[in-house]
């Protein structure tokens, strides 16, 4: 059982999975154990699992296909002691052909003459399917930074986060999607590639904008790491700043209640309100974000202000939404205003912002 610790403590680097607690509570949600329950589950067996490390108790049987999930690979492979050495050579990969394959060699060629024609059982595309290990294309893309595996499913499938915090959609028709423990790591990857349009093509912030007018609580686009990693990264931090013309094509419920195929309007990235408001809480590292935002929204604001009907604002005439957003009566988007929504604010700089950000509605 040495090997097994060995080979166990190489796949949990790989995966991120920096403590032993930690990949028992993978254990307990591949059990189908959620919540608190997984964490009293992981403390529950901490020692049980520490003794079968050290080669003193036999591992047990209900852990083997939970451990096969979580890290992609068959227990032979966990317990064989250069079984987690690739090869040297991308050629010599002993992989029978699946999304593991193509993943790991990430060429555009193969991609493009083999995987493209690689079918499921049911003759629809694979890229929808998940292998036998429960993963999908994307989970090994995220696995082997596979940056030419990105760019073929954004240039060949049009992949796009729309809805859900993990599900991609993709044309001429589909849903490919990551564990949820990938969301996060997919977007750095993505993000790593240094192309600020290809970024902001496959996270389609304006969408669900447009669509919903707020962002669900599980979306990726609510989570403190994807809003992190934009006021992070220098290009993609610049775009949140640009006016963009967006088309939103209506979905067929839509296209009949509205008798209308799409709807064109022009707003700053719907994102900033969020990415302003998690730098207010984070002054520490984020207060120059901050000031930009808040100094940028001063001008922006009032540009808006003096292009709105001033007896309809007067009277609240133009809504607004959770994000920022200000539409007319006629509920055709406006732009996108930029709103503070902390109130104990101590810094004195900050508050001095704060206090000259033009208020636009009922947004305050």
């Amino acid at each position: 059982m040495t090997n097994f610790k060995k080979n166990l403590d190489h796949y949990m680097n790989r995966k991120g999975i920096k403590m032993y607690s930690h990949l028992l509570v993978a254990i307990a949600h591949e059990l189908g154990i959620k919540g608190q329950e997984a964490y009293e589950f992981a403390t529950r067996e901490k020692a049980n699992f520490s003794k079968m490390l050290k080669g003193q108790r036999s591992l047990k049987y209900e852990f083997i296909i939970p451990l096969e999930r979580i890290f992609g690979v068959s227990l032979a492979r966990l317990l064989d002691e250069e079984a987690y050495k690739l090869p040297v050579e991308p050629n010599d990969v002993p992989y029978i052909k699946g999304f593991r394959y193509y993943a790991y060699k990430d060429d555009p060629t193969l991609y493009n003459e083999e995987f493209k024609e690689f079918l499921g059982f049911d003759g629809q595309s694979s890229i929808t399917k998940q292998d036998e290990f429960g993963k999908t294309f994307l989970d090994y893309v995220v696995e082997y930074k596979s940056v030419n595996g990105v760019r073929f499913l954004h240039d060949t499938y049009h992949l796009k986060l729309k809805f859900y915090f993990n599900q991609f959609s993709i044309k001429p028709k589909g849903i490919v999607w990551t564990n949820s423990n990938n969301m996060i790591e997919f977007a750095r990857l993505v993000a790593s590639m240094s192309d600020a349009e290809l970024f902001n093509d496959i996270y389609d912030t304006y969408h669900m904008f447009a669509s919903n007018g707020f962002y669900l609580s599980d979306m990726v686009y609510s989570q403190p790491d994807f809003l992190e990693l934009i006021l992070d990264n220098e290009h993609l931090y610049k775009t949140i700043f640009e006016i963009k013309k967006y088309d939103y094509e209506l979905e067929n419920i839509e296209n009949r209640k509205l008798q209308k195929g799409a709807f064109t309007f022009n707003s700053i990235n719907p994102i900033i309100n969020g990415c302003l408001n998690h730098a207010l809480n984070n002054l520490k590292k984020y207060k120059s974000q901050a000031v930009d935002i808040l100094k940028f929204g001063i001008l922006h604001n009032e540009k808006i202000k003096n292009s709105l009907n001033p007896q309809k604002e007067m009277y609240h005439s133009y809504k607004t939404n959770e994000l920022g957003g200000i539409y007319d009566n006629e509920n055709n988007i406006v732009d996108v205003a930029i709103f503070v929504k902390k109130q104990d604010i101590n810094d004195v700089d900050i508050k001095v912002l704060v206090e000259k950000l033009p208020k636009i509605g009922n947004l305050y």
